[in-house]
């Protein structure tokens, strides 16, 4: 048989125009995760939020390979444990709009009917060789099923008349000969598919190993002792001068490479036409170079997209980043996949194979015909056992291949989707009806504050407001995102730079510093420093690092066994001693400009002040009735060996810890110029109130106060109770999380959760620091007085708004404009990682290894791993976020008509809306378009003093109680419990 020429044969026609374009559609679809020490949550499928929630998982998991919902397995727990009841399944079948009249077959169940009974039945469906051995090997042909029913049973045999194979084995038949076809899977474009099917070599072994090589050589930041070579000429180039040295690569499959690439560099290629030329010698399409350049991306996501992200954004790069290219990096890929392809057929076929053979042959084997669809045949089998149809009508061709049509029309992707939407109703009818029976309590009144607190909306400050309000009635608190509008660079004492403290979404534009206030950082520190990095490069390097092991190694080796070990006692993360005094550089310096034209400008004005205190305060309701000390909590985690630590520090603050910007707002509120501006708004804040910042760390549980040498006489009073009321509340706070810790006893005595929880920060045997977001469900944007005292475990993120002092709705408009993305971000990166934890998220923390300070992999050489490693969201119950807002429907219809991208997530269903009205307990739910009222249920929640009465002893998700303890009357602390009692 002639053949055409060999796959690398000259072909000057390669036309390159266009494949910028395509790489820039294919770039949409690249994970945009941030670099380890900027991780910040976004919704793994940003590129889909133009489609609605349901569509777009779907279409992603056949991109992807990934799944797009629970698995069937997880909702048959939920309708064992009451979390979706049949009703549910009832609700969701009917807003399905199916069929209700027409039975699918004479005397069968109706459309209806029959997808809320399929939902009520989960049951395994064996696979290919699995199937053919329950079939053979168990009595599945001869016994009726165990899922039917006594009285379905009964039929059966009446039907059998006594022989029940006999009945068995007819259905099947029938069955058998109505079914259809296999769905064909999904075509692939990329050769390496057709190679593999056709030699039996996997190309991406071949490729993916040097790629991961070079790439991660390339993106380093400066965990290699060297630099790669040419690394400054960019990606494709330092590969073709380094690949294309005399002597050529060492990897076999990669000979007479060094050639070639000596040719392009010579020829000065650029990426686009090396991208064109590798895609002529693996003989695509022009029609498939889409496909192609898509598939190949998605090949080594998240290396591709590491390497997008430091292209668009190289300010985010941890030390330096580098001249980055995403269509160098295809180019590279391309090369290295047309290298595979060649070695790969010539192996197989002979030394003058070509690509275009696999065309030929793939045709071929496409117009083979294809087996019936057994499974489909076995999954109706059981069924027609399990509903209520007449087996004998299945013997009509024509009714089999509609029972057929039926159970494939709900298969098993629809019947997860279906679960979900029953799964999130009820939910949904839970929070809704807690919220609005709570509203008989939330009326009780509570004492005038002494010190209110302004924390960031994070889910995991919701109990520590709760315990605070509960054992120190003298306090009010309230919810902003933790940047607390400060948008900032900011560079503390110890950073190498300044980095982002803000939305991701938004540019920071001043710069603050910390300084010095009495001397400078402490030489023995300084030496301390330098002693490190002489140590870490030497250990890299063959004598020093030999004779460093000798030195020092039985004593780190004491030390690392020593933090391996289950602590004693908490140790401190950070270094020891005691800093200098510092402060904020705040305040812009006199004569700079205000166009930043020469970098960020430093420090704000007094006029921009003014207006992030004014906008937070206002947006809060915090502009009347200042208490002598208000405290601003931002909020971040610090653990030891944890690469995803920043997962756990506050998303509003860009992944970066909000201390600082709590501090800097406390400093903004506090300036005389400040004060007197807001007194000209209308604004007042009295002489007599200071605000004080703080940061609490949730993973110890402990509160760091900032400048309190700067706090009034008339205010250290205030400051000590309202410390020691946070030491109490942040001593509860870690109770309650300590209950969702297997090594942590169920009946932990109070006083040692403290312990617990700090010596979980320092244990580096601790794949499990603290769980982050895990349990997030819920937003409540609305005054706190409506949900004070109302047990949410966890699972709400709170942000004070009222409603009262917004009268053009253009406070609540901003607010949900920041909030709704930043928390769905949160709530969509759980979700999905949840549901596939190797697909979406990074999988088990155990085998990751830090790769050039960006990210994570898998041992020594895999794929950059993105999402979230399984020990943060293993206790995560996958849910869309419901966000309830105080506000009149109609307010929130326009509100989403002025806000294209929160419009977009709420319309497509990535977020749940709920409109509260202000004046009652009225609630409207968003529902494919229009607000429909919520009718409660009316269940009654259970009462309790404390919120350790009822969550005592419990492991797993608990519901909603009234906490009386929130308002009863009393002065000062309430006595706190010295056991924990039981749940009421």
């Amino acid at each position: 048989m002639n053949r055409p020429g060999p796959i690398l044969h000259r072909r000057p026609e390669d036309d390159p125009s266009g494949i910028a374009e395509l790489v820039e559609e294919a770039a949409r679809l690249l994970p945009e995760q941030a670099p380890l020490q900027a991780f910040v949550h976004h919704n793994p499928l940003h590129a889909f939020e133009h489609l609605p929630f349901e569509e777009a998982a779907v279409r992603a998991a056949r991109l992807y390979g990934t799944e797009p919902f629970p698995s069937e397995d997880f909702f048959a727990q939920c309708l064992e444990a009451g979390r979706i009841r049949p009703e549910d399944l009832d609700a969701v079948a009917a807003a399905e709009g199916l069929d209700d009249e027409t039975p699918i077959v004479p005397g069968g169940p109706t459309r209806r009917a029959f997808c809320a009974l399929r939902l009520r039945h989960p049951f395994e469906i064996p696979q290919g060789a699995a199937l053919e051995w329950t079939l053979q090997e168990t009595d599945a042909l001869e016994r009726i099923t165990g899922l039917a029913g006594p009285k379905r049973r009964a039929e059966l045999l009446r039907q059998a008349q006594g022989d029940e194979r006999r009945l068995l084995r007819r259905l099947w038949d029938d069955l058998e000969k109505a079914a259809p076809p296999q769905r064909p899977g999904a075509p692939s474009a990329r050769r390496r598919d057709q190679i593999l099917a056709l030699t039996g070599v996997d190309t991406d072994r071949l490729v993916h190993p040097v790629l991961i090589r070079l790439v991660g050589a390339f993106l380093d930041q400066g965990v290699a002792r060297r630099p790669m070579p040419g690394r400054r000429l960019g990606f494709l180039r330092a590969f073709r001068r380094l690949y294309g040295l005399r002597g050529g690569p060492p990897d076999r499959f990669l000979r007479g490479l060094a050639g070639e690439l000596s040719r392009q560099e010579a020829e000065g290629w650029t990426a686009e036409r090396t991208v064109a030329w590798a895609l002529g010698r693996l003989a695509v399409p022009a029609g498939e170079r889409a496909a192609v350049i898509r598939d190949t991306l998605l090949s080594l996501p998240g290396w591709a997209g590491m390497m997008r992200r430091l292209e668009r954004h190289p300010q985010s790069a941890p030390v330096r980043a580098p001249a980055a290219r995403l269509i160098d990096y295809l180019a590279v890929q391309l090369i290295l996949d047309v290298q595979a392809a060649r070695h790969a057929v010539t192996g197989h076929l002979g030394p003058h194979a070509a690509i275009a053979d696999l065309d030929v042959l793939s045709a071929a084997d496409a117009s083979a015909g294809r087996r019936p669809d057994r499974e489909l045949v076995y999954e109706a089998f059981v069924l027609a056992q399990v509903m209520p149809v007449d087996t004998a009508v299945l013997a009509d061709r024509a009714a089999a291949a509609a029972w057929l049509a039926a159970v494939r029309a709900c298969d098993a992707v629809e019947r997860r989707r279906l679960l979900q939407l029953a799964h999130e109703r009820r939910h949904r009818i839970e929070v809704l009806d807690a919220l609005t029976a709570h509203q008989t309590i939330a009326a009780r009144p509570v004492p005038p504050p002494r010190f209110q607190a302004v924390f960031c909306i994070d889910e995991r400050e919701e109990a520590l407001r709760r315990h605070l309000e509960e054992h120190f009635l003298h306090v009010e608190t309230f919810g902003y995102a933790g940047s607390f509008g400060v948008a900032m660079l900011y560079r503390g004492m110890e950073d190498v730079r300044a980095r982002p403290l803000c939305p991701a979404a938004v540019t920071p534009r001043h710069l603050v510093e910390e300084v010095a206030v009495t001397g400078t950082a402490r030489r023995p520190q300084r030496l301390r420093d330098l002693w490190e990095r002489q140590i870490a490069a030497g250990s890299r390097t063959p004598v020093r690092g030999w004779l460093l092991t000798l030195l020092l190694g039985l004593a780190h080796l004491l030390v690392l066994a020593a933090r391996c070990l289950p602590p004693h006692r908490p140790r401190r993360t950070g270094r020891g001693g005691t800093g200098p005094r510092t402060r904020l550089a705040l305040e812009r310096p006199p004569g700079q400009g205000a166009d930043g034209e020469d970098g960020p400008l430093r420090g704000y004005t007094v006029p921009e002040m003014t207006r992030i205190v004014s906008t937070v305060l206002r947006t809060i309701g915090l502009t009347g009735g200042l208490a002598p000390l208000v405290l601003i909590v931002g909020h971040g985690s610090s653990s030891l060996n944890n690469p995803h630590e920043a997962a756990h520090d506050c998303g509003a603050a860009g992944g970066g810890r909000g201390g600082p910007n709590a501090r800097a707002f406390a400093a903004m509120a506090d300036h005389p110029g400040v004060r007197r501006a807001l007194r000209r708004e209308g604004l007042h804040i009295p002489d007599d109130t200071w605000f004080v910042g703080a940061c609490h760390d949730t993973c110890t549980d402990t509160i760091t106060y900032y400048d309190e040498d700067l706090v009034p006489e008339r205010c250290r009073g205030a400051l000590r109770a309202a410390k020691r009321a946070m030491a109490r509340a942040c001593t509860l706070t870690a109770h309650e999380r300590c209950r969702r810790f297997e090594s942590a006893p169920a009946d932990l005595p109070i006083g040692r959760a403290p312990a617990h929880v700090a010596g979980r920060a320092v244990d580096l045997g601790q794949p499990r620091p603290e769980y982050g977001h895990a349990t997030n469900a819920v937003c409540i944007v609305g005054r706190r007085s409506r949900t004070r005292g109302l047990f949410l475990d966890r699972r709400a993120f709170l942000v004070s708004y009222d409603p009262g002092g917004d009268p053009t709705g253009e406070l609540l408009a901003d607010l949900l404009a920041a909030v709704g993305p930043v928390c769905a971000g949160i709530n969509l990166e759980y979700y999905f990682s949840r549901i596939d934890p190797a697909g979406y998220g990074c999988g088990t923390k155990l085998p990751h290894n830090i790769a050039g300070l960006l990210g994570v992999m898998d041992g020594h050489a895999s794929d950059l791993r993105t999402g979230l490693p399984w020990q943060m969201v293993e206790i995560h119950e996958p849910l869309r976020l419901l966000l309830v807002v105080e506000a009149a429907p109609q307010r929130l219809e326009a509100i989403l008509r002025t806000r294209p991208d929160l419009g977009r997530l709420v319309t497509n269903g990535w977020i749940r809306l709920v409109a509260w009205d202000p004046d009652s307990a009225a609630m409207h739910v968003h529902d494919r378009g229009v607000f429909r009222p919520h009718v409660p249920q009316g269940a009654a929640l259970p009462v309790v003093h404390r919120s350790v009465r009822f969550y005592a002893g419990a492991r797993g998700h608990l519901g909603f109680a009234h906490v009386t303890a929130a308002f009863a009357t009393g002065d000062g602390f309430l006595p706190l419990p010295g056991a924990a009692g039981r749940r009421s």
